[in-house]
C-alpha cells in the first residue's frame, strides 16, 4: 500500500512539469550591492521601450510604465548618479537623458534531464533533498543610451543576459512568483555599468 501511495504521489507530480515560454518582466528589487561605478551627473530617465517581440499592446504599454518606475529606483538606491530628476523637470547643461529599450525578455521552464529518473530510483527522495526539477533558460537583452539634453549620445550599451538556471521544489521560483527577476537585474546591472563607464571617460 505504501508503495502504491508513493507511486500515485509520484505520478501526480510528475504530471505537472512540462514546458512553458514567458516574459520577464520584474520586479527588479533592490539592488543587491552599491554601484560599482558612479556619474556626478544628474540624470533623468525616459519611459522604457519595450521592443521585445510577440508582447500585446496594453501588457507593452503596463510593463513599460513598471519598469521606468522600478529601474528608476533601482539606480537610484544603487547610486549610480548624484540625483534622479523626474520629467517634467528640466535638464542642465551636464545633465543626461537615460533611454532603455528592452529587445529580449524570453524565458523558458523545461523538466531537468535529471528529474524524471531521479525521482523514479529514489522513489521521489530526490524531489525532498530539492534535486532539480526544472531548468530555466532566459535570452534577456536591452540597449541603454545616454543623452546630453541636446540629444547627442554621449555612451551606449548593448548586453544580454542567458542564465540557465536549475529550480528545485523547494526553490523560490519553483511556484514562478518573480519569475526571472534576478536575471532581469543582472541585464539592467551590465547595461548601467557599461554605459556609466563609457560616460565617465567622455
Amino acid at each position: 500500500m505504501k508503495r502504491v501511495s508513493c507511486f500515485l504521489l509520484l505520478s501526480a507530480m510528475l504530471s505537472l512539469t512540462g514546458c512553458f515560454s514567458f516574459n520577464t518582466y520584474g520586479p527588479l528589487g533592490e539592488p543587491e550591492k552599491a554601484a560599482s561605478v558612479s556619474s556626478p551627473r544628474v540624470a533623468q530617465m525616459s519611459d522604457v521601450v519595450i521592443s521585445a517581440p510577440d508582447i500585446n499592446d496594453d501588457l507593452r504599454k503596463n510593463a513599460s510604465r513598471q519598469l521606468t518606475d522600478q529601474i528608476n529606483h533601482y539606480l537610484e538606491s544603487a547610486g549610480y548618479f548624484k540625483d534622479l530628476s523626474v520629467f517634467p523637470a528640466k535638464l542642465g547643461d551636464q545633465d543626461v537623458l537615460l533611454k532603455f529599450n528592452l529587445t529580449s525578455l524570453h524565458g523558458k521552464r523545461t523538466p531537468h534531464p535529471a528529474y524524471f529518473p531521479g525521482a523514479l530510483l529514489t522513489l521521489t527522495i530526490y524531489i525532498w533533498v530539492n534535486g532539480p526539477v526544472y531548468v530555466d533558460t532566459y535570452d534577456l537583452a536591452g540597449e541603454l543610451s545616454i543623452e546630453d539634453r541636446t540629444g547627442k549620445t554621449l555612451a551606449k550599451s548593448m548586453q544580454r543576459v542567458d542564465q540557465p538556471r536549475n529550480v528545485g521544489l523547494f526553490d523560490p521560483d519553483y511556484a514562478a512568483p518573480g519569475l526571472g527577476s534576478p536575471q532581469l537585474r543582472a541585464l539592467i546591472t551590465k547595461l548601467t555599468d557599461d554605459a556609466v563607464t563609457q560616460l565617465n571617460a567622455h
